[in-house]
């Protein structure tokens, strides 16, 4: 600091012969030399009570370093002390993680075992639920079925009585028809003719010596009688419905108007139910004309008496079966 004064002095007198504005000017660097020299003297004040507390802090410094060493030796001690120790646990503490693993494997598969044992038992529970429900269901079907039975069979047992009065009612009908038609024919039963029931129907079976001549297809006076008196009886009986079939015996035709056996028997069923329809006033839509020719013999015996037999037309009498076919239609 001296040194920068005597500088400046050594400037002012060297200047000293300088003009007014010079001096002047070296007046002005003078003061700011005085101002800076202040400042440093400041400066280097400050920079001694610095130094003063950085000396103080350094001995503050050194004696906490030599605390510090003494506490990290102790503290390097404790360290040691403490990794013997860490070491120790850890040795104990992996002991006990593998008794605890063995352990833990052990009840795993003891906890494994009894899951799946209990979801066998589960499944078969399940299992019988199921079978239990299926069975209850099918009990449920099978009492349903039972009911649905037991009123069928109801029905049935209703319809069963049913049938049994109209097939009674129907064989009554029969017997009294077959009655009807006997006390009608009555003076026709020794030349030829005869009534018997089959099948729930009235045949009136008509010999050929009675209703025809050998050959012909032309009744005769006493057979047209015997089919007017028939006729009576079938109008007294509207429901019954009447099929008359011819039949021959198995002695080829010779004749050049009638073909065979089958057109004798066709002709001759027409011929009698003309009669039944013309004289006897029956309606036409109640009967059927069909002829059998020599295809159904009653008596296969190839004699005289045989083929005689076999020469016949049958009137087969069938009562109304509407409400019986109804039933069993149902």
């Amino acid at each position: 600091m001296k040194i920068i004064v005597k500088i400046c002095l050594i400037s002012i007198l060297f200047y000293a012969c300088v003009p007014q504005r010079k001096f002047e000017e070296l007046q002005l660097q003078y003061t700011d030399c005085q101002t800076n020299n202040k400042n440093l003297t400041d400066s280097y004040n400050s920079g001694q009570a610095s130094l003063k507390d950085c000396n103080l802090n350094s001995d503050l410094l050194k004696t906490r370093v030599l605390s510090l060493q003494s506490d990290s030796l102790e503290c390097y001690t404790n360290l040691n002390r403490t990794k013997k120790l860490y070491e120790q646990s850890t040795e104990t503490s992996q002991k006990i993680i593998d008794n605890n693993r063995y352990e833990n494997e052990k009840m795993a598969k003891e906890l494994n075992a009894k899951n799946e044992a209990l979801k066998n038992k589960e499944n078969e529970l399940n299992d019988k639920e199921a079978s239990l429900l299926m069975s209850q269901n099918k009990s449920r079907d099978l009492s349903k079925n039972l009911e649905t039975t037991e009123t069928n069979l109801k029905k049935r047992e209703m319809r069963v009585t049913e049938l049994e009065a109209i097939l009674k009612a129907k064989d009554s009908a029969v017997n009294a028809l077959k009655l009807n038609i006997q006390r009608a024919l009555l003076g026709f039963q020794n030349q030829g003719l005869s009534i018997e029931v089959r099948n729930g129907k009235v045949y009136v079976s008509m010999e050929e010596k009675l209703l025809f001549k050998s050959g012909s297809i032309i009744v005769d006076p006493k057979g047209e009688a015997a089919l007017i008196e028939l006729a009576k009886a079938l109008n007294q009986n509207a429901d019954v419905s009447i099929l008359v079939e011819g039949h021959t015996d198995n002695v080829p035709m010779k004749s050049p108007t009638i073909k065979d056996n089958l057109d004798l028997s066709v002709l001759r069923a027409t011929s009698i139910a003309r009669i039944l329809t013309t004289q006897g006033a029956v309606a036409a839509k109640r009967i059927v004309a069909a002829g059998r020719g020599d295809n159904f013999p009653i008596d296969s015996a190839n004699t005289p008496e045989a083929r005689a037999k076999n020469r016949r037309t049958e009137i087969i009498l069938t009562p109304k079966l509407d409400e019986l076919l109804s039933i069993l239609g149902n």
